[in-house]
């Protein structure tokens, strides 16, 4: 399903996917791309020094360092998956937050 929405000044019209964001999912360990180009810019700015140092770590060459790239390892994984399901929703929330209005106004009432 998707929504969308206009914004009230210039007519525009941003159609927006609900539900499992797979880019997101595949995407937020890849350097938060997929936050950034929904606006999410302090989510992506969070995945870009997580990633970063989580490849940092993973040239460290002694135990400890294995085993807190395993731990981040599964710290990004734990993103991806909360990314993939709240991905689309935290990207509406936030258009909405910037002054976006439903440009189905019978959506309000499924909300």
């Amino acid at each position: 399903m998707s929504i969308s929405l206009q914004y009230p000044g210039t007519g525009q019209v941003k159609v927006l996917q609900e539900g499992w964001s797979w880019s997101c999912f595949f995407g937020a360990t890849a350097l938060g791309i997929p936050l950034f180009q929904r606006g999410l810019m302090v989510w992506g700015a969070a995945m870009l020094v997580f990633d970063v140092s989580t490849l940092i770590v993973g040239w460290i060459d002694t135990d400890a360092a294995a085993s807190l790239y395993g731990c981040l390892s599964l710290a990004g994984l734990a993103a991806s998956v909360f990314f993939g399901f709240r991905g689309n929703g935290m990207a509406a929330e936030h258009a909405i937050a910037r002054g976006w209005q439903y440009a189905d106004k019978r959506r309000k009432w499924f909300d």
